[in-house]
């Protein structure tokens, strides 16, 4: 499996300030279908919501993936979206952020990324499609796509994760259940109406699984 690199790079960020308990959530931990393999880990984040560590290997190794999401759910900050993903040789690196603010001012905070952005305008951007989630996304969202060995990426990625953990602790509380209804409207849409990530698992564990996978496991959203 892969070390959880940006994921356990967010959970010591976050931990220097805030509590941090992990969550247990049963045989979910592990799911297993044919050659593909997920691991998965949550977290509370005490006056802030809901870290979710997701790792997968296929193909004996070839295929690696880690998506972590921090779920902001006490805090009027967008939601962020982090994925690594390595095919044999070649590695795609993302960094998104999705609106889910009720109307915090974060623009300092996506200027300081957008220079990030910028300053690896020299890598190729990864290919993307059209989704209807698209008016969500942030414009500094971060997306590229390099050889596997590359380490810029990455390091890139910490510095989103450096920025956002700055801007959360200046961000204000927000109405819990406000925002919640928006995160899960979020989560919700990817289960209805698809998402890169989410329909392979559909297709895989059903339908059900995959609602209890990404509404509750990777954005926090409890029913």
């Amino acid at each position: 499996m892969m070390n959880e690199g940006l994921g356990r790079y967010l959970l010591e960020k976050l931990a220097r300030q805030y509590e941090v308990t992990e969550e247990d959530i049963g045989k979910d931990a592990k799911m297993d279908k044919g050659p593909m393999h997920f691991r998965v880990k949550c977290y509370k984040v005490k006056d802030v919501g809901h870290v979710c560590l997701l790792s997968m290997k296929a193909m004996f190794g070839l295929m690696k993936m880690e998506t972590v999401v921090l779920s902001s759910l006490e805090k009027d900050m967008p939601l962020l979206n982090l994925d690594t993903m390595l095919v044999a040789r070649n590695k795609l690196q993302m960094a998104e952020l999705y609106d889910t603010s009720l109307g915090y001012d974060d623009r300092a905070m996506q200027e300081a990324m957008q220079k990030v952005k910028e300053a690896d305008g020299d890598i190729p951007d990864r290919d993307t499609k059209p989704h209807w989630y698209d008016e969500l996304l942030y414009a500094c969202t971060y997306g590229k796509k390099t050889d596997a060995k590359e380490e810029r990426t990455e390091m890139s990625c910490r510095q989103y994760i450096d920025l956002f953990v700055e801007e959360l602790a200046k961000a204000p509380a927000c109405d819990v259940k406000e925002k919640t209804e928006k995160v899960k409207a979020f989560a919700q849409g990817l289960i209805d109406h698809g998402g890169p990530a989410v329909d392979p698992v559909k297709k895989m564990f059903g339908k059900e699984t995959a609602q209890r996978l990404v509404v509750c496991h990777m954005y926090g959203i409890q029913d």
